[in-house]
């Protein structure tokens, strides 16, 4: 996938996705270009974590913030295997929530996918040196992005045909 597909899946501007890619936003996305002109391409997995940030971004979220939830939610296991990588689970489940609470924790949240992949709840993750999660504290801003509404328009999009060939 490029970014120009990326965009045509998602709806979101080719600029912003440029933005996340270049700014690395989204640790371990490789640089496949290999020069100027050459288009940038990725994996499903990445886009959605593109688009991700570049939804965050649009919502207010600051650069740095940003980048620090995707450290956070993308934290590698012990195992070391993609598929127990907290956000991984959210994009095979293709559903879920990421929750930034005061620009100081994130949580996400995603369900079960039979035979795909475990339901998973990373809890809410310290984004700084702030690491005391109040018990029942007041949280006065809450920033939700439904995961459903990035990942479905990736995974399902139109595959081409022999007759689209």
């Amino acid at each position: 996938m490029d970014m120009a597909e990326l965009a045509r899946r998602t709806g979101l501007p080719v600029r912003k996705l440029r933005y996340v890619f270049d700014h690395r936003l989204v640790p371990d996305l490789a640089d496949a270009s290999t020069g100027h002109g050459i288009p940038r391409t990725f994996t499903e997995f990445e886009g959605f974590g593109v688009a991700l940030a570049a939804t965050l971004l649009d919502g207010g979220v600051a650069r740095k913030l940003t980048a620090r939830c995707f450290n956070a939610v993308c934290r590698p296991a012990p195992t070391a295997k993609v598929a127990d990588v907290p956000l991984y689970r959210a994009f095979a489940a293709a559903a879920g929530e990421l929750t930034v609470a005061d620009a100081r924790f994130v949580r996400l949240v995603s369900p079960a996918r039979a035979g795909v992949t475990a339901a998973g709840d990373t809890g809410w993750l310290p984004l700084g040196f702030d690491t005391r999660i109040p018990e029942r504290g007041p949280v006065m801003v809450l920033i939700t992005v439904a995961l459903a509404e990035l990942a479905i328009p990736i995974q399902q999009a139109k595959r081409p045909t022999k007759r689209d060939r």
